[in-house]
């Protein structure tokens, strides 16, 4: 196979399947000042991203809760690749004769497989908010300059 063939197929599809992604948090309120996040990422854009993001969103719902500082509990993280795609590749060939009534042919062929994976993360944690008077927030992330910083 050529390399400008390869090029053409394997290259545009193996990037679109590797940069293919997105990220999605899960959230449960457990109490007033409590919310579960549960954060999965896929592609190579987004699973380095999924802490972030998750940091992020938890520096939100502090604010908008009307908390300012916030705790993480029952932290979890992972890592692993999922199956994105396969990109598969052939080519044969066949040739025939003919004498008198009978037709002969022959025909081969030859092709390949390979499975393409993305990578994935997966963040879970328990967030605990507070009021900047309380004991808790004392040496807490401050929700306005963890966003600060994130922009």
């Amino acid at each position: 196979m050529s390399i400008r063939i390869l090029r053409r197929t394997a290259f545009p599809m193996i990037a679109a399947l590797a940069l293919a992604g997105c990220i999605t948090t899960q959230e449960m309120p457990l109490a007033p000042n409590v919310v579960r996040l549960d954060t999965q990422a896929s592609g190579l854009l987004f699973a380095g991203q999924a802490s972030a993001h998750t940091m992020r969103r938890a520096a939100e719902l502090t604010l908008q809760n009307g908390y300012s500082h916030f705790r993480f509990e029952q932290a979890q993280v992972g890592q692993g690749s999922q199956l994105s795609g396969v990109y598969s590749s052939a080519s044969g060939n066949a040739y025939g004769s003919a004498i008198g009534n009978s037709a002969y042919v022959n025909a081969n062929a030859s092709g390949f497989s390979t499975p393409i994976y993305r990578p994935t993360a997966n963040v879970g944690v328990t967030v605990v908010m507070f009021r900047a008077d309380e004991p808790g927030a004392k040496g807490a992330f401050d929700a306005a300059e963890v966003l600060k910083r994130a922009n």
